[in-house]
């Protein structure tokens, strides 16, 4: 189980190696999907959206953070509690999920349809 970000499924103004580095857990997820699939091993990432932790929440507009680019975040949605993102993730795990295998799940209220 890995965790990407929606920066993972698209450009990001979070910055040139923060989006380069969730592009490389995406494929990184889809790679290990495919080559560890005969032996039962799956992979799947989530791509969370903006989420209440520090980053977010103590950012202020000279930060080097997401707060830091708030005009680039207007169709954001609703910040997740990390919880939500933990609920995702546990199903992912779960038996519930044995069939999903190379999936990154965005949980971001949306964004990523925009």
């Amino acid at each position: 189980m890995n965790t990407a970000s929606e920066a993972g499924l698209r450009g990001s103004a979070a910055g040139a190696a923060y989006t380069a580095s969730k592009h490389g857990v995406v494929g990184l997820t889809k790679n290990l999907a495919v080559m560890y699939r005969k032996q039962g091993i799956r992979a799947n990432a989530i791509a969370s959206g903006g989420t209440q932790t520090g980053i977010v929440l103590d950012a202020d507009q000279a930060a080097h953070g997401p707060a830091a680019h708030g005009p680039h975040f207007v169709n954001l949605g609703r910040i997740a509690h990390p919880e939500e993102q933990a609920a995702a993730i546990v199903f992912l795990a779960s038996d519930a999920a044995s069939n999903i295998n190379g999936v990154v799940l965005p949980v971001d209220d949306g964004w990523s349809a925009v």
